[in-house]
């Protein structure tokens, strides 16, 4: 036995007995544990019993689970298929009071200008060959159709008044329309149309900057690297901004073509080159398949004038070169005569346009046109005046000064939004173009003074009749 003088405490192992300060240890010898009994067969059935239990709910409950999620992906898959149908829905107009005599290739012309058109879709008669009146549009974008439908309904075509509105199918998808059109609220974006091919991103940016900060600005690419189809969206920092570049650049004329912008009417969505299905924004689709559902839920939804020869080649391509490719053949040319011309002209080309000068910089850059065998005429007739024999009587008065292939007439809204009424003819050669336009250009014709123009016969081939 030993004394040890000990602070309050506590140690493992030992019995302590506190006297005072003063304290005995005393070893403790530990007892060996006694074994468990053994389950009884009532015990091991009971456990048995419990185990399976266990099992039985664990497999319902990862059942439940898989059930939720495919549930979960069902919903999602009907509302993406229900919103691809309303997208598609709003990108559709309904055109009426269609001459008879105005065939598929009039109406493209009329309504290309305000987008990338997929489909046209009009009934005829199976009997007479001819159409009933109406036609179906499809556009890429719900905006193209939201700015057709805004600025051709009433126009005149043909000695009549078109009436455009959307199919009677659309208020089936009234309610996630309208919510489309909350989420697009939320975003200063506007739409441009009918933006010349030759200018880039930064030239349409460089006009619309004057009215406010630009967050962003994207062109809807073509299959050719580079390339834009002529269309697209930009981005405000502010809601005054995006409205003032509404109200001052709808129906401007830049670069010969006369712009289209109106305010997006659906939310941001990755712009893609023709061929390639979009991927709708906020939908939780995780496989190509589930997209390619919702796409082929969506489509259900869906269903040779003589103005058109048959024996006419397909559109030709444009055929301006870049800016990269004129500037090698600068380079080139200033070797050559004529260098300090070439040089100029360089100079005119790659100037950094900004500014409130940007418009008339770009005008400039693209006012220089290759040869052309179409002439344009402009305040030669009215919209009332326009009747079956016109067609006639200009190729009469046209093949004066040369041989003429074809005569459009065409009929658009200017800046004022009055109707106007454009005459296209196609001459055999350039050299009898230039000679119509010398001698029609400021001729009196029914009190008013005729204005003939060259006018690009790649974008007149295309049936691009916008400018």
């Amino acid at each position: 036995m030993h004394t040890y003088i000990l602070s309050l405490g506590r140690v493992w192992g030992y019995g302590i007995s506190i006297l005072g300060l003063v304290g005995t240890i005393v070893p403790v010898t530990k007892k060996p544990r006694e074994p468990l009994p053994k389950l009884t067969s009532a015990q091991n059935q009971s456990l048995l019993l419990a185990k399976k239990y266990c099992q039985d709910v664990t497999v319902k409950a990862a059942q439940a689970k898989r059930q939720a999620e495919q549930q979960a992906q069902m919903f999602a898959l009907q509302e993406a298929a229900n919103r691809q149908r309303a997208l598609l829905l709003m990108s559709r107009i309904y055109i009426g009071s269609i001459y008879f005599e105005l065939g598929e290739d009039v109406v493209r012309q009329a309504f290309q200008p305000f987008g990338t058109i997929k489909a046209i879709n009009m009934s005829w008669e199976g009997t007479t060959g001819r159409h009933k009146g109406y036609a179906f549009i499809e556009y890429e974008t719900a905006e193209a159709a939201q700015i057709g439908l805004d600025q051709m309904n009433g126009v005149m075509m043909g000695g009549r008044n078109i009436k455009v509105g959307r199919p009677n199918n659309v208020p089936q998808a009234a309610i996630i329309i309208s919510n489309i059109h909350e989420e697009a609220a939320k975003y200063n974006r506007i739409y441009i149309s009918s933006i010349h091919l030759d200018l880039t991103e930064e030239d349409v940016k460089s006009v619309f900057e004057p009215f406010g900060k630009i967050k962003g600005i994207q062109l809807a690419p073509d299959t050719k690297p580079g390339k834009h189809r002529g269309w697209g969206y930009i981005d405000y920092e502010t809601l005054q901004g995006a409205a003032d570049a509404i109200a001052s650049m709808n129906l401007f004329e830049l670069g010969g073509q006369y712009l289209r912008v109106g305010r997006a009417v659906t939310p941001p969505l990755p712009l893609y080159p023709p061929g390639v299905n979009p991927v709708m924004p906020g939908v939780p689709l995780t496989s190509n398949s589930a997209l390619q559902t919702a796409q082929q839920v969506a489509s259900q939804m869906t269903s040779t004038s003589k103005f058109q020869d048959p024996d006419s080649p397909p559109p030709a391509e444009k055929k301006k070169a870049s800016i990269a490719q004129l500037q090698a053949k600068l380079d080139s040319a200033n070797e050559k005569s004529g260098a300090n011309q070439e040089a100029k002209l360089e100079r005119e080309e790659n100037v950094s346009i900004s500014g409130s000068n940007a418009r008339l910089m770009i005008m400039q850059k693209l006012s220089r046109k290759t040869d052309s065998s179409v002439v344009v005429l402009r305040n030669m007739v009215t919209p009332e005046e326009v009747d079956d024999e016109l067609k006639e009587e200009v190729t009469s008065e046209c093949s004066k000064y040369g041989s003429v292939s074809k005569v459009v007439i065409f009929e658009e809204k200017n800046d004022e939004l009055e109707v106007v009424i454009k005459i296209f003819v196609l001459f055999a050669s350039s050299t009898d173009a230039e000679a119509a336009v010398t001698g029609l250009n400021g001729r009196w014709f029914g009190g008013r003074t005729i204005v003939a123009e060259i006018y690009d016969e790649s974008d007149f081939n295309q049936n691009d009749l916008s400018h």
